[in-house]
């Protein structure tokens, strides 16, 4: 027996064409000029963020200080950085003993650590960095991060914006005049939009703001 229209519509991948999906909220981004460009008011609490960059570490910090931080007993899985994160300024924003960093993977040993990680429902977060990504290997990360109710930040070169892959979102992040612009072009329960320039906020790539003595913070790895 078929279900009603109504109770279909009621699933996160299936909307009208005049309707925006916000029967929950998202994780706030620390933009409100982008937060109501969003379907449902801020990140999706799961799923794959896929974000087009032009160069690897040209952009990340904007999105990684609203995402990053997990809850208290969950861990921060970062896969393969293009650069090595600065611990003091990490440990700003969420407890180092809770962040993980895999190192010196092949590219299957990557897709394999980030599925089993956000399938596990032990790693809220995962920040993963590819050349390539197909429509199957999206979709498996997708499901995964369903299951375990979890987050994956997937960094992706720009060459790739012309695919389409079965995310929750997809953004492309580039250099604009005065900052960063961020514009969306593809999300659940919502419609492209148009570039939305944003501040770049400080983040864990580089050396602290300001004077003073840096403080030496050792994480687990």
């Amino acid at each position: 027996m078929l279900k009603p229209v109504d109770s279909l519509l009621k699933r996160d991948d299936l909307w009208l064409a005049s309707q925006w999906q916000q029967d929950s909220c998202g994780i706030a981004t620390g933009f409100p000029g982008l937060e109501h460009r969003l379907a449902r008011q801020g990140w999706p609490d799961r799923g794959v963020v896929e974000v087009l960059v032009a160069h690897p570490g040209s952009g990340e910090a904007l999105l990684l200080q609203s995402l990053v931080t997990p809850a208290e007993d969950q861990w921060l899985l970062m896969i393969c950085p293009p650069f090595v994160p600065y611990a003091p300024a990490w440990s700003r924003e969420l407890d180092l003993s809770r962040l993980l960093c895999l190192t010196d993977l092949d590219r299957k040993e990557q897709l394999w650590a980030a599925e089993q990680a956000l399938a596990s429902g032990s790693c809220q977060r995962v920040l993963l960095w590819l050349d390539a990504l197909s429509v199957s290997e999206s979709r498996r990360l997708q499901l995964a991060a369903e299951k375990g109710e979890s987050v994956a930040l997937v960094f992706l070169p720009l060459v790739l914006e012309q695919e389409s892959h079965p995310v929750s979102l997809r953004l492309q992040l580039s250099v604009a005049s005065g900052g960063h612009s961020l514009q969306i072009l593809k999300q659940r329960g919502g419609w492209p939009q148009s570039p939305q320039p944003v501040t770049l906020a400080p983040s864990g790539w580089g050396p602290l703001p300001g004077k003073g003595r840096a403080t030496l913070v050792q994480g687990p790895w």
